[in-house]
């Protein structure tokens, strides 16, 4: 499928006409299997078979990750193509060729040409696609008609379904596992990570940094049925963290000590992962040097994760405090903001704006941000809205005596404001939905 692009009046109505289409998808939800995006790959000239791929999965660092991989591929003068998700305030954000998004009238045009494939004609039976099936299409058509010298792909969810395993990646990233998403990939780590394991390919290099027991019980013995090469954080890379910088050891290259472009610390394990995967490369025809991996880890970027926001005035003339802004929408999650957040905002009064997808272990995540805060507004996301909110403030008074709560997510933002005063900050997590609801509110950052 090849994208084009259209300007004007015209250009704007498919515009329009494409978003309308995407949108319509949402209300498919979660469709897990591949038969669907293989036809309609088919129909469009089987794009991703052409494409060579580092796919990336797990429970929590996977866009972090993918963000490193590729700043160090682009560092090295490759044409590198990004697919990430979910988006926080626009849904190009999700498909980057060389750090640049896909245009709008770009995508546009792509959804266009996918409807007219997945709708059938000529006798062709029509195709059900989910948002997420058809964004994954248009985004490897699009690597494909932009030539691409490698493309970095974040996992949606799971992996062995994974609209994204349809590609058979050179390398296939596997990072922590943790309890998520049980109704559909399983309620045990075990069960979650043989999901996880099934971007991995026959011919394909498995680099890991999961716990050593779940590589022993799952990840190898997938990796050696498939007769993957494996590397293993602890066996083939190691990372350290010094006073000048993360520093990185593996089979080939030493870098370090160097400061990454991503804050925290538990971005080392990430950008350790992500060093082995542009080795693991080396084996399949890529050359990198030590500094284009120490440049590429200074210079990745992902928004919205342990982003600080300093106190500013924005352009109606309102001041707005000190803000920490994070994905954080798991237990895992919750526990590298919790570690952070004092470091990070050390303003108070501290207020925390907490909207959380209804199915995750709320009482896990309020346990371990709650003692850091001294107020909690309760908010939602519009997509995916809470049903009662009786057992969520329950919830949070378990762990705070400071709580209430605003159904809207900006509304929230603004209480959060209110309570924070100009001298104190807010931090704003749970749900990367909710971060998205309010960024386009957010005065502009700082350089």
């Amino acid at each position: 499928m090849t994208i084009g692009s259209q300007t004007g009046p015209r250009g704007r109505q498919h515009e329009h006409e494409a978003w309308r289409w995407l949108d319509s998808l949402h209300p498919r939800g979660i469709q897990l299997g591949l038969d669907r995006v293989r036809e309609v790959l088919d129909r469009l000239g089987n794009p991703h078979q052409r494409l060579k791929a580092v796919t990336i999965a797990g429970t929590n660092g996977k866009g972090s990750t993918a963000a490193f991989v590729a700043a160090m591929a682009h560092a090295a003068g490759y044409r590198v193509g990004l697919y990430t998700s979910p988006h926080l305030a626009s849904v190009t954000e999700r498909i980057r060729v060389a750090g640049a998004r896909i245009h709008t009238d770009e995508l546009a045009a792509g959804a266009l040409r996918l409807r007219e494939v997945v709708e059938g004609h000529d006798g062709a039976p029509p195709i059900p696609l989910t948002y997420f099936e058809a964004l994954t299409v248009i985004a490897l058509c699009y690597f494909d008609a932009r030539d691409v010298d490698l493309a970095v792909l974040e996992v949606g969810l799971g992996g062995r379904l994974d609209a994204t395993s349809v590609v058979d990646p050179l390398v296939a990233l596997v990072t922590p596992i943790g309890l998520d998403h049980m109704a559909i990939l399983g309620d045990t780590l075990e069960a979650i990570c043989r999901e996880k394991a099934g971007i991995i390919k026959p011919g394909s290099t498995l680099v890991t940094n999961v716990d050593p027991d779940l590589f022993r019980s799952v990840l190898g013995p997938v990796a050696l049925a498939n007769r993957a090469p494996i590397r293993r954080l602890g066996v083939d890379f190691l990372y350290q963290w010094l006073p000048e910088g993360f520093r990185y050891r593996g089979w080939i290259h030493r870098v370090g000590p160097v400061r990454l472009g991503l804050r925290g610390v538990h971005q080392g394990i990430n950008a350790a992962a992500a060093c082995a995967a542009i080795e693991a490369l080396g084996s399949h025809g890529f050359a990198f040097k030590a500094t284009d991996l120490a440049d590429g880890l200074l210079r990745a970027r992902h928004p919205g994760r342990l982003e600080r926001r300093e106190p500013a005035v924005d352009a109606h003339g309102e001041r707005w405090p000190a803000m920490l802004l994070d994905a954080a929408h798991n237990p895992m999650g919750a526990h590298v903001l919790a570690r952070h957040v004092a470091a990070f905002l050390p303003e108070r009064p501290r207020i925390m704006v907490f909207g959380v997808n209804p199915d995750k272990d709320v009482d896990t995540m309020l346990s371990e941000l709650a003692p850091h805060v001294d107020g909690i507004v309760l908010t939602q996301a519009v997509h995916n809205p809470v049903q009662a909110w009786e057992p969520l403030v329950a919830a949070a008074a378990r762990y705070h005596d400071s709580v209430t709560f605003a159904p809207d997510a900006r509304e929230a933002l603004t209480l959060g404001r209110h309570y924070a005063t100009e001298d104190g900050g807010v931090v704003v997590c749970g749900s990367i939905y909710v971060l998205g609801e309010v960024w386009p509110t957010l005065p502009a950052p700082t350089v």
